[in-house]
């Protein structure tokens, strides 16, 4: 019988113990964070932190799922880390919460300056369209009129500085409201042209001093369709009778009408022509030093200004006059023929 073959000696492993240990040590992490996190368990945050999953992943049930949290497709937060519709609401909530704070620090600044008597007829409010500033009617506009009163030249200015600091990418909505009692008045024929006039003003203010763009701003008159308080008293009228500023919110802005960027209306302004000078009088009669004064203290050459020597300017009156009075009588019915007219000693 051939004799065995020697099998050549296994070298032997001293670090399969490495294996064990790892997983024993693994075993043991995992216990101590089990009971760290049992231990630290707030019920309340916890419902919190759920919720607002569920709205971040727009829905995702994160604790009702199926049986396994990979089984349904549907329910799986996993499932739905390559959907950016998840991003969406995050980003909407975030950019809320900034406006939110914008709208209080203006409300802040604001109340702190009335609160030093430095702006007069001027309170705020937040509502669901966004920031609403609101303008004492009788402040800032004389009964009947949409001109705004040069005593609220000051609290417009400031107003207008915050809103260019802070809202100028913003759009804002400027809304007019009356009372109930009809306007007297032979340029507004109703509220609806006066409250539409005071809101066009105070934008034409905005705009024409703090260099807004137009695309910004909106115009609206309600007359007394929006009361805020009863119109059969004194006090609800005045309440009544006011124009609001509203700062809209970001997810209203869709609402308002298309309108152009700046840069578009720019482009598509028509171009206004050169002004071309007037041609000079080859002749000019000589005028009286008190004509000379007065184009001295109105800053204007003799070329600026028509004159008319005395006996041009009685023959020019007269023919007025006259004119005038045939056309009164003649609209008040009191035109008679000169034939039908006796004379009387």
């Amino acid at each position: 019988m051939g004799k065995r073959k020697k099998h050549a000696e296994e070298h032997e492993n001293l670090e399969r113990w490495l294996v064990s240990y790892a997983d024993f040590i693994t075993l043991l992490f995992a216990t101590f964070v089990v009971l760290y996190a049992l231990s630290q368990v707030d019920l309340a945050k916890f419902k919190d932190l759920k919720e607002s999953l569920q709205v971040a992943f727009s829905g995702a049930k994160v604790i009702q799922g199926g049986d396994g949290m990979m089984e349904k497709s549907g329910d799986s937060v996993l499932s739905q880390g390559s959907d950016d519709s998840s991003v969406v609401p995050l980003f909407e909530n975030a950019k809320a919460k900034m406006e939110e704070n914008s709208f209080n620090d203006l409300m802040k600044e604001i109340n702190e300056l009335r609160g030093k008597n430095e702006l007069d007829g001027v309170d705020t409010r937040l509502d669901e369209r966004g920031l609403v500033i609101n303008l004492v009617d009788s402040l800032f506009f004389n009964s009947g009129s949409a001109e705004i009163r040069k005593e609220a030249y000051p609290s417009l200015r400031k107003i207008g500085e915050m809103l260019k600091k802070k809202f100028s990418e913003y759009s804002m909505r400027v809304e007019g409201h009356t009372d109930n009692v009809p306007v007297k008045s032979s340029i507004f024929p109703s509220n609806w042209e006066l409250s539409s006039a005071r809101a066009a003003s105070v934008i034409r203010f905005m705009t024409g001093n703090f260099d807004f763009s137009k695309a910004r701003f909106s115009a609206v008159g309600y007359s007394d369709s929006v009361p805020v308080a009863p119109n059969d008293t004194y006090e609800g009228r005045s309440k009544n009778r006011r124009v609001e500023i509203v700062i809209l919110k970001s997810k209203l802005v869709k609402s308002e009408p298309i309108k152009l960027k700046p840069e578009e209306y720019e482009k598509d302004k028509p171009k206004e022509k050169p002004h071309t000078k007037a041609k000079k009088p080859a002749k000019v009669e000589q005028i009286s030093e008190a004509a000379k004064k007065l184009m001295r203290d109105t800053g204007q050459s003799i070329h600026d200004v028509l004159l008319y020597n005395k006996d041009t300017y009685d023959q020019e009156s007269e023919k007025l006059a006259k004119e005038l009075e045939l056309m009164e009588k003649q609209t008040s019915g009191l035109a008679i023929p000169k034939k039908n007219i006796k004379k009387t000693k």
